[in-house]
């Protein structure tokens, strides 16, 4: 009994000693790791990076999930140099034809994006029924997508529909036109009374097959048949050849008064404050970043203070959280961005889309925004550079764009 103890409590300090080495070598891996990370994917919103150490039965064991083949080719050879004995698992994607920049259309009014694959998982952005999505993977009715704006989340497969090569060719060379009403819908024939076949929202894309009276015919992704009044809608082209200016944005943003807020929404049913900005951006030719963290980032700074004098309209106005105000570091964090609008007055979605003022004399100045502005910046006359996008320059749009 007594040898049996002795060789029990060796087993106990050899197997925590194995323990204790496994997990300062997953530190090791974690730290190499992440200073791929921060070369290859400083920001997983907008690239794949799924990376994953973990101990099974006393192995080591990293799993990798990646787009980029030269960050899975530095990865494979530091691990396995560093550490020969850890097991290591790389995956490419797209799982299917990687060479593609777009599988599949959302065939919905808004698809809901979310962070896990599951209903329940936060809202983290919408697309927009028309929108070409690069589609990386499947588990189990959900897809992991990247939309135009270079956000990656998962999709229910409901939301949309998979186009092979020639199918999104010939989609491609279809005439096709945006929706540019707030809200509306479309029909089962040219009358407005005839059975509804979907809601519509500002953005929304169809293709064009004829015109019928006020109406025009419009197919959707899957093949569905519906007739949309003329007037709601615009050319898909003239929509996407845009040169935004101070006017039309501001114009267009007005569409949105008094629409309720949604965190992670990005339609004109419901909207967060970056979803608000991206989407009238998006209607007057461009496409931003998808989140406030991110539009600040672009562009010429217009102001650092609180100030309208130097403003123009259509210039982002960027702030923190007031509740990280004693937080040094916190209070670094962008949380709420909205669109000067002229007059003093900016507009943005916080609880709905409304109108505040910079005048401390207006009856709609609210001191919270001045206390907790960031910066303004300066979209118009920045187009084309770095992550302010035309939309006809955009890779996923292109593949919608006829020739």
């Amino acid at each position: 009994m007594k040898n049996i103890s002795i060789i029990f409590a060796l087993l106990m300090i050899f197997g925590s000693c194995t323990m204790k080495n496994n997990e300062k070598l997953k530190e090791e891996i974690n730290a190499n790791v992440d200073s791929l990370k921060s070369i290859y994917a400083p920001d997983k919103r907008i690239v794949l990076w799924d990376v994953i150490t973990d101990i099974t039965n006393d192995t080591l064991l990293v799993t990798a999930e990646l787009e980029n083949k030269t960050a899975a080719d530095q990865l494979k050879e530091i691990l396995t140099k560093k550490f020969p004995d850890v097991l290591l698992k790389i995956k490419l994607l797209p799982e299917k034809e990687p060479e593609r920049t777009v599988h599949a259309i959302v065939n919905n009014s808004v698809a809901s994006i979310r962070r896990k694959a599951k209903h329940s998982s936060e809202l983290v952005n919408q697309a927009f029924l028309g929108t070409p999505v690069k589609v990386y993977k499947k588990e189990r009715n959900w897809y992991l997508i990247q939309t135009p704006n270079r956000y990656i989340g998962w999709i229910n497969e409901d939301d949309i529909f998979f186009f092979n090569k020639e199918q999104l060719s010939k989609f491609k060379q279809k005439n096709k036109i945006i929706y540019i009403k707030q809200q509306g819908s479309s029909y089962s024939k040219p009358d407005e009374n005839s059975q509804v076949i979907s809601d519509l929202v500002i953005g929304c894309i169809l293709s064009v097959t004829d015109t019928v009276n006020n109406f025009c015919k419009v197919q959707y992704p899957d093949g569905r048949e519906a007739y949309v009044l003329k007037k709601e809608v615009d050319k898909m082209m003239t929509v996407f050849n845009r040169i935004p200016e101070g006017k039309n944005l501001v114009n267009t943003a007005k569409k949105f008064y008094g629409i309720p807020y949604l965190w992670g929404g990005f339609s004109s049913k419901a909207i967060d404050c970056s979803g608000f900005t991206s989407t009238v951006y998006f209607i007057n030719g461009v496409i931003l970043q998808r989140d406030a963290s991110q539009q600040i980032k672009y562009g010429t700074e217009a102001a650092n203070k609180f100030e309208f004098k130097n403003l123009l309209a259509g210039d982002l106005l960027f702030f923190t959280d007031n509740s990280y105000l004693g937080d040094k570091e916190k209070s670094k964090k962008i949380t709420h961005v909205g669109m000067y609008i002229g007059d003093t007055e900016f507009i943005h979605a916080s609880g709905k889309v409304k109108i505040n003022s910079m005048d401390s004399t207006r009856n709609n100045f609210n001191p919270e925004y001045r206390d907790t502005f960031k910066k303004a910046i300066r979209i118009i006359g920045n187009v084309g550079t770095e992550s302010i996008e035309k939309i006809t320059d955009n890779k996923f749009y292109k593949t919608i764009i006829p020739n």
